[in-house]
């Protein structure tokens, strides 16, 4: 009777999430017996238990009112306050899985059965042509190898070096003692004492950004050192700038000018500027202050730019990657493509990242490919150095660097979203950017753009976090270091594929996208 009220037009939409949340009272109340004491019910697990429902009713939620978005996205922030309220009070777990089940069967007579995500391709696809740990060496090509010299002489020096030291400064400290660095010692401070399941609590929806829905949101970012702004890109043809303090948050500025969808954006050093690229064919360069474009760049191939990023030690330089299987450093300055910093990848270049000191570049293709390149820092020139093949034909979505992991995982590591239905994790080796495999971890990812992230604050913990968007509509933070049981929390409450994550600069926030146009801040659990 509630949900078909939702549906009622004499019944104003934003009154029925008041009347749902009767509904579940009632089927509560129906459920406790006689002799239950309400104060010995237990809290324990009842945020995961309320992020079940509320997983259940996001899933639902187009079929309400198919003609009237706002509501839909007013209805689970209603339905997510009301559902925290109730968790305070407790129940006994069976009762609660029982109104979970009870909820589910009445939103299923009422909409009809949900179809089934796409099931897990079995581990063994393609596995004739998988080779996740095959390295191409570009210096077998006397090409290459006359214009890259004796390099091949050092390809394992900065990166085992820095490795070994890490490992060196380890061991001389005290069992159970932290890696002594000033970066380590400030996330202690910022995060605490705790353990990875207990920083990694995030459950409470802070708030619900709606200004793209029915547009899927594929990057999002908080900027650099930030707490409260943030901003995001859309298939809409536009960018927001949202900042979360002071409260209400609010939509800063809306970014306008791209004639098609936004592909990817970057945010510089200084948080100054933004660039973002579109399938429009340009890559455009914006004022964050005010939503200015200070510049417009045309693809010179006339091709949809795909992903940029800026040059970690020089922002005047960002890489984009082309429809037509480019890799081009541009001087924003100047709007010019820099002499010698173009290259050929084998498919779509779909990601991009640095490591930390601007060295190495990987690129990755919608053939499978991941690229290593060498990045001259003087003149901007790019030199391919090393090709892996992670799975012949799966687009390679997300790239992401990280010098060093946690006191346990002290090699630099790359993490790599590949439509083989697994986040992978591999180890760089050398300085040419040669991978090799660490581990894997399960989610559902067969052709959605997802992204992943490194946790900012992991360097000082026993242990290490990365979290990733996964198109069963959930968000997933796995423990690098746990061979076993590595799933250290699972957010639910999007109603489609999580295609980006991003924390803020202390891990107070968690941002997440989604591909009906929904973005959810979440808040980490006080203890």
């Amino acid at each position: 009777i509630v949900e078909e009220g939702c549906c009622n037009n004499n019944i104003r939409p934003v009154s029925c999430p008041v009347y749902v949340n009767i509904l579940s009272v009632i089927l509560l109340s129906s459920l406790k017996g006689p002799g239950l004491n309400p104060a010995a019910l237990s809290l324990c697990g009842m945020a995961a238990v309320w992020q079940q429902v509320l997983a259940v009713d996001a899933r639902y939620n187009a079929y309400r009112t198919p003609t009237f978005p706002q509501f839909r996205t007013q209805y689970i922030r209603r339905r997510s306050q009301l559902l925290r309220e109730n968790a305070k009070c407790g129940f006994e777990p069976g009762l609660r899985r029982q109104y979970l089940r009870l909820r589910s069967q009445l939103l299923a007579l009422r909409y009809g059965p949900l179809s089934e995500q796409s099931s897990f391709r079995a581990s063994s696809v393609r596995s004739s042509r998988t080779t996740l740990d095959r390295m191409e060496d570009f210096e077998e090509d006397p090409r290459a190898q006359g214009a890259r010299g004796h390099r091949r002489s050092v390809s394992r020096g900065s990166y085992q070096l820095q490795a070994q030291m890490n490992r060196a400064v380890y061991e001389e400290r005290p069992p159970g003692s932290l890696v002594p660095t000033s970066v380590a010692e400030a996330s202690r401070a910022m995060a605490g004492d705790t353990t990875l399941s207990e920083n990694y609590a995030f459950a409470g929806m802070h708030h619900i950004f709606d200004q793209h829905v029915d547009s899927a949101v594929p990057r999002l970012q908080f900027a650099n050192d930030d707490k409260h702004l943030l901003a995001c890109c859309s298939l809409d043809g536009t960018l927001s700038i949202m900042t979360l303090s002071p409260s209400p948050p609010t939509v800063k500025v809306t970014l306008k000018g791209h004639a098609g969808p936004v592909t990817d954006f970057a945010w510089s050093l200084s948080n100054d500027i933004i660039v973002s690229t579109s399938q429009d064919g340009t890559l455009r360069i914006w004022n964050t202050e005010d939503g200015r474009c200070i510049r417009e760049v045309v693809d010179p191939e006339a091709s949809e730019l795909l992903c940029c990023t800026f040059q970690p030690m020089n922002n005047n330089l960002t890489v984009v990657g082309n429809s037509k299987h480019l890799l081009q450093v541009v001087n924003i300055s100047t709007g010019k493509k820099v002499k010698g910093g173009s290259s050929k990848l084998t498919g779509r270049v779909l990601s991009l990242s640095f490591d930390a000191p601007g060295k190495i570049l990987w690129a990755g293709d919608d053939r499978g490919s991941i690229f290593s390149f060498l990045f001259d820092m003087a003149t901007g020139k790019l030199t391919k150095a090393k090709r892996l093949v992670v799975s012949e034909g799966s687009s390679i979505s997300s790239i992401s660097a990280r010098s060093w992991i946690s006191r346990e995982a002290r090699d630099p590591s790359l993490l790599v979203n590949a439509c083989v239905n697994k986040l992978l994790l591999y180890k760089v080796v050398d300085n040419e950017g040669t991978l090799q495999l660490k581990r894997s971890f399960p989610i559902q990812h067969g052709s959605q753009p997802l992204h992943s992230i490194f946790c900012p604050l992991m360097s000082f913990r026993q242990g290490a976090c990365v979290v990733t968007g996964s198109e069963d509509a959930c968000v997933y933070f796995f423990d690098v270091e746990r061979n076993t049981k590595a799933i250290v929390n699972k957010l639910q409450g999007h109603s489609g594929p999580v295609l980006d994550v991003s924390f803020n600069c202390d891990e107070s926030l968690l941002a997440s996208s989604d591909a009906t146009g929904m973005v959810i801040i979440w808040r980490r659990e006080q203890k």
